[in-house]
Formats: C-alpha cells, structure tokens, sequence
C-alpha cells in the first residue's frame, strides 16, 4: 500500500485513539451520534395501472361520398377544427343554390300575396299559404347546407392521427370507419387499491408514474375520479388519474406503475435504521442526555431507504446514538461523535 493511502487511514485511527484516550480519562466511551431534525416525509401507496386515452375517437362520414382530398400524413398531431377528408360536394352544391332559389321565389311570392292581401283581393288563406312556403324552403336550403357542410370532416380535438388505408378518389359510405383521432396531451391512468386504502385515497392527490417503455423517466398527475362501489371478489376499488404527458411520449394501452402521495409531513423525526435496537416487539434507541446514555422505547412510522420514521419516544435536537450501542449500556458516560467531526478529520 502507498504512503499517501495510508494518511487517511492512519488519520482516523489517530482520531479515535485520541477521543478514546480522552474518553478513558473522562469515563466516556466515543459513540457516532445524529442530531434529529424534522424533515418532509411523503406517505405513498404503490400499485400498476394501464394508460387510457383522455379523448379517442374513430372519424366517420355522416353521408356517402367519394374522397377528393386528404388532408393530413399518418401519425401526424392535427388541431382542432383541422380538415382532415374532404368529399365530392359538387352535388350537394347544386342541390343547396337550388334551394336557395326556391327560397328568393317564394318570399316574391308571398310579397305578391301581401300587397294583394292588403287590397283585399287575396284571403287571409293565400296569405298564409305562400308564408309556410317560405318558411319551407328555409328549412330545406338549411338542411341543404348542413348537408354539405358534412362532406368536410374536421377534426374535433387537437390530437395524434392515426393510420388509415384510404385514397383520393375512393368511394365511402355514411358510417364507415376512416381513421383513429386520439388526445394525448392528457392521459387517463386507472388503477385499483386494496379497499384498506379508502380512507387515504382523495381527489387532487398527487401521483407519479413510470413505465418499462420509457427507463429513468416519470410523469406527473393528479387523482380525478374514485369508484363509489368496492369489487366483491378482489376486495378492491378503482381510481383515475389524469397523467400530464406534455412530451407526447406515452401512448394508450402502457403499463405503468404508480406511486400516489396520500400524505405529507414536513416535520417527520427521521434516524438511521442502525440506530434501532430491537428487544422482543418492541424497537429503542440510544440517546445522549447531559453526556450519558439513556434508552428510550419508540414508535416506528414510515421507512424510507435506510431511514426509519420514529413517531414517539424522540423529540426534535435529540443526539441519538447510530453506532457503537453494542459496548453501551444506559446511564453510562459516553463521547458524541457528530458526522461532521468524522468528516473533517478524513479531509
């Protein structure tokens, strides 16, 4: 071994020796020690859900036709209002300008009838007569209109277009099948929870997911829906999330595994897990009080990595002992050692 990997080593030791020897003298054996100080815990809840679309739909045409234009390129993100087939309107066209002619012919008519009428040389039947005639020619250049207002199919949400099979030129009928419409901006993600969660699940929550699909990536959303009935036989209840998906990633139909964020505790008492000493069913740890030790039993509440939340027994400032609880016994006189003076020494 180098000299110079010798030092730190050598440092230490010295380090320990010295507080030992002082320690000796002053009948405290050394103990590394943390001070407790609250930190923010997040209580959660694991589970596996499926990705859904927010909005999907399937575009069909309202009335047959044949296609004389396309306008958009498969897998492509289209906007709302966006016009996607447009078909032969040539017929419609002139069925509309006959309408509208009908509908100038008759209102002369019935101003013909009127000033007639005013003269007392048409009945008040003829009057009424060539009125309903205007009325009904309205209402055919209107449907007219939205006829052929429905031989341009637009999109009705901003989305993902999918893959169609279609060609200019190519005839199709009233309710047929064209191409897939899909949002995904926005995701649904549902998924069930053991009925023992009920009382912990509630609108608004926070959630985070992660997918196989995309390694090392995770997406945000919040909780928007919770079943109002428990399955009887898995003895579960579903939940739906809205997931934000702003990068367009994730697709319908992923798995995805979830944590859900059901409480927060900015004030959680934190230990090292080595700092437990387990006795029976019951968990203590070390403290130092006025230079000596004192064992207190505790609660334990959350872990989190190699941390344990202690829920009683601790309180804020406390100096819990983490290593060296083997050589102590309570009442004994001990001599902290903080984190910070073991890191300055290996410096």
């Amino acid at each position: 071994m180098k000299a110079s990997q010798l030092l730190p080593n050598l440092s230490k030791f010295a380090l320990l020796m010295s507080v030992s020897f002082t320690s000796f003298a002053q009948g405290g054996l050394p103990a590394e020690v943390v001070k407790v100080q609250p930190q923010e815990l997040k209580s959660t809840i694991h589970s596996i859900g499926t990705l859904k679309a927010n909005r999907s739909v399937v575009l069909s045409p309202e009335v047959s036709g044949r296609i004389i234009k396309i306008g958009f390129e498969d897998g492509s993100t289209v906007k709302e209002g966006m016009e996607l087939f447009k078909l032969d309107a040539s017929t419609q066209k002139a069925l509309l300008n006959e309408a509208r002619a009908r509908v100038k012919l008759s209102s002369a008519e019935f101003k013909r009838t009127q000033g007639v009428f005013e003269k007392n040389a048409a009945s008040e039947t003829d009057l009424d007569s060539a009125a309903a005639n205007v009325s009904i020619n309205q209402a055919q250049a209107e449907y007219a209109l939205a006829q052929l207002q429905k031989l341009t199919i637009r999109a009705p949400f901003t989305g993902m277009i999918g893959l169609h099979n279609l060609s200019s030129g190519e005839y199709v009928n009233a309710g047929q099948d064209l191409v897939n419409l899909v949002e995904l901006n926005t995701l649904k993600f549902d998924f069930a929870l053991p009925e023992t969660h009920l009382s912990k699940v509630k609108l608004a929550q926070n959630i985070e997911i992660t997918t196989p699909a995309f390694p090392g990536k995770s997406y945000k959303g919040v909780v928007t829906a919770i079943s109002p009935a428990i399955n009887e036989q898995s003895r579960s209840f579903n939940v739906r999330a809205i997931i934000k998906n702003e990068s367009l990633e994730l697709r319908p139909g992923l798995f995805a595994s979830a944590v859900l964020e059901v409480n927060k505790n900015e004030n959680a008492l934190l230990v090292p897990e080595q700092a437990l000493i387990p006795q029976g069913q019951q968990y203590f740890v070390m403290k130092v009080v006025e230079g000596k030790v004192e064992q207190v039993a505790v609660t334990i509440g959350q872990r989190r990595k190699a941390e344990v939340e202690l829920t009683s027994g601790i309180e804020k400032d406390d100096v819990i002992i983490i290593a060296g609880q083997i050589k102590l016994q309570p009442g004994a006189d001990v001599t902290p050692l903080f984190p910070e003076m073991l890191q300055a020494n290996n410096q």
